[in-house]
């Protein structure tokens, strides 16, 4: 538990970097949590005898992502010495044989930390050393080969800062073009591993299986007492149960999602922090953070059952400056969840306990669960609120403030098959998020089509924006401006209408384009205008399209659609040109009662 403890939020955080993780874990006779690196595999067989070539090897993402642990992987397949590895120098050189011929392998452990001056290995210097890599990136069939740790910004401020030294300047277009994924005529001289382009949901499902399965825990069980750590009713006990339940892992687990949807990415140190204090959180031992030894004192003091797993995953334990400043955290807190209910919901939570027919959902959705001391607190300011709902209080009633965590902890306990039925999702900023997971994500990722009514809504919102009006057609992509010919506004002159069934070369279709959704306008056969579908942007057309105002959900996602039209209106230019001869004449877009649309033709003649 103490080895776990130093994964979490504390101000050491000594597992924070993969240098002190194996001291610490030497230290309190430990197995590290490990598990394998989904680039792992790609990476040793790299620097295998049998190798098709050999390569340089670059490993760049954010500061967490596992570069220095697949350095120290690299450094043991190639039959690297462990003593030497754990000197935490930044530069390392063994001889290995690697595509049919010895070769010399570097290693450089963490590019950002290499000095400005001063010898690096056999180098004179840093300058010399990346003069050395750049040199092997090039060479067909280097003598020399380097593995490359670095974070993505300082890879490329390490290459510009060479200047124009020998192959320079060809190696800083080369680690560019890759970094945008673009495809360069010395690539294959690199193997290029972006870190951050692995999915948060696989190193959640990573890291979770490498913490449950941990042998400590069986350990745990051996030696806990019956009033003590590890017995009944232990807070970690609790929450190491709750976290192995399959409906709490499948709930976590479709926020990861919808992070890796919504372009917010959580490295594998963030991951490991996070599950750590969703485990240990308790706002009121040291650091926040439980230990063994805080059992007894929190069992005396009757505190035991204010460690909530569910409070913790949204670091509700940790002071609120602390929180903001945990990039996960503050991440899974732009959901809202707790924050949004229902009627439902609420009087389940308000009435349930009392009303005959809330009374099952009341059973199983929050006495069972919580703990018997937390219960008790609950009905004893449920009761008040209902007696006395005025307070003099500053926030209000204790009662409603305490609504927000019950409400966190049904969105985790509400079975799938009531899913529906209680509205899971408008416990979160996102009502829409099951149905992208379910109905966009899902079908896509699985190389299937997304129905037609979810394309349907989304063009009726594309429409809505488009025009600034009502309109009711989800049938045709409607592109109009007015007569400043800007995006924003009312725009009711009508440049053309897009069919979204094929038509000709004409159609809109959903389809996944590096794992994210996109939305695709087709206007010619080598026309067509993308979209990336994002979580905030599905929300957002999703309420357009049921009536709500444009600006009232994001400005920026608004501001998105409207540059969206524009790169379909010049596209549009390019295909259709406009007729240079002739009268001018335009489409005037007006709505009938059901909002359907129609366009009046007017000729302006000798214009």
């Amino acid at each position: 538990m103490r080895f776990l403890r130093l994964y979490g939020p504390t101000p050491h955080n000594e597992n924070m970097y993969d240098e002190h993780i194996n001291r610490s874990a030497k230290r309190l006779d430990v197995r590290p949590i490990s598990f394998h690196h989904p680039v792992q595999t790609k990476l040793l067989a790299l620097l295998q005898a049998d190798a098709n070539r050999a390569r340089c090897v670059v490993l760049t993402g954010t500061a967490g992502d596992g570069k220095s642990r697949l350095c120290g992987r690299a450094w043991s397949a190639l039959g690297g010495d462990g003593a030497v590895w754990a000197t935490d120098q930044l530069y390392y050189e063994t001889a290995a044989t690697i595509a049919g011929r010895a070769r010399t392998v570097g290693v450089i452990r963490d590019l950002t930390k290499l000095p400005g001056f001063g010898p690096v290995g056999p180098y004179a210097d840093r300058r010399e050393l990346l003069c050395a890599v750049s040199a092997a990136m090039l060479d067909p069939d280097p003598d020399r080969i380097f593995i490359v740790a670095a974070n993505d910004g300082q890879l490329m401020e390490a290459w510009r800062r060479l200047g124009d030294a020998q192959h320079a300047p060809r190696v800083r277009a080369l680690l560019e073009n890759l970094l945008v994924r673009d495809r360069d005529p010395a690539s294959d001289g690199v193997a290029f591993f972006n870190l951050s382009q692995i999915p948060c949901v696989d190193i959640l499902d990573l890291s979770l299986s490498a913490l449950l399965e941990h042998e400590g825990w069986q350990a745990a069980y051996d030696e806990a007492t019956e009033a003590g750590f590890f017995g009944p009713e232990c807070p970690i006990r609790r929450n190491f149960e709750t976290l192995r339940q399959p409906l709490f892992q499948a709930r976590l687990r479709a926020l990861f999602v919808l992070l890796d949807h919504s372009g917010l990415h959580t490295p594998v140190r963030r991951v490991l922090l996070f599950l750590a204090n969703v485990i240990l959180g308790h706002p009121a031992v040291k650091d926040r953070l439980m230990q063994p030894s805080d059992i007894a004192s929190l069992q005396a003091a009757g505190a035991l059952h204010r460690s909530d797993i569910y409070d913790n995953v949204f670091g509700e334990n940790l002071t609120p400056a602390r929180r903001e400043s945990l990039e996960i955290i503050e991440f899974l807190s732009r959901f809202g969840i707790g924050h949004e209910t229902t009627n439902r919901i609420d009087n389940i939570l308000i009435f349930g306990s009392d009303d005959e027919v809330l009374r099952q959902h009341f059973i199983t959705l929050v006495e069972q669960g919580t703990p018997p001391r937390r219960l008790a607190e609950l009905r004893t300011a449920r009761t008040s609120y209902l007696e006395s709902p005025e307070t003099e209080l500053d926030g209000g009633h204790p009662f409603l403030s305490s609504l927000v965590a019950q409400r966190r902890a049904m969105f985790f306990r509400i079975p799938k098959d009531q899913a529906e039925e209680l509205r899971l999702w408008d416990l979160s900023v996102f009502s829409r998020a099951g149905e992208y997971l379910d109905e966009v994500v899902r079908p896509l990722s699985q190389d299937g089509r997304v129905g037609r009514r979810i394309l349907g809504r989304l063009v009726n919102g594309l429409n809505r924006v488009f025009t600034g009006m009502l309109v009711s057609t989800d049938r045709e992509l409607l592109l109009a401006t007015n007569l400043s010919y800007s995006g924003s506004g009312l725009s009711q002159l009508l440049e053309e209408r897009i069919s979204v069934a094929p038509k000709r070369h004409e159609r809109v279709e959903l389809v996944q384009v590096d794992t994210v959704p996109t939305l695709v306008v087709h206007l010619d056969a080598d026309v067509r205008c993308p979209l990336t579908l994002n979580l905030i942007r599905y929300e957002f057309l999703m309420r357009v399209a049921s009536g709500a105002l444009p600006g009232s959900f994001s400005r920026e996602c608004h501001e998105d659609i409207l540059a969206f039209k524009s790169t379909i209106l010049a596209a549009l230019e390019r295909v259709r040109p406009p007729d240079a001869y002739g009268d001018l004449v335009f489409k005037l877009l007006t709505l009938n009662a059901a909002g359907d649309p129609a366009d009046e033709v007017i000729e302006v003649a000798d214009a």
